[in-house]
């Protein structure tokens, strides 16, 4: 997953709360990387609700500043 893609899919569960349009291989590499936390129960779904971790809000607003 390239850096600009790993942003992208933190500001889309940032403004949505949900994993829009993402993979599921790239959801278990933000999970895996502690960027994101996906809802209890919803592992399975096709749109899980997300989090972003203390880390993946940090890593976003650094990322968005110009």
């Amino acid at each position: 997953m390239k850096h600009e893609d790993l942003v992208a899919a933190l500001k889309i569960i940032a403004d949505k709360g949900m994993a829009a349009n993402i993979s599921k291989d790239d959801l278990q590499n933000l999970k895996s990387y502690k960027l994101i936390e996906i809802a209890k129960g919803e592992e399975n779904e096709r749109s899980p609700a997300c989090l972003l971790t203390k880390k993946g809000r940090v890593m976003l607003k650094s990322n968005l500043k110009s």
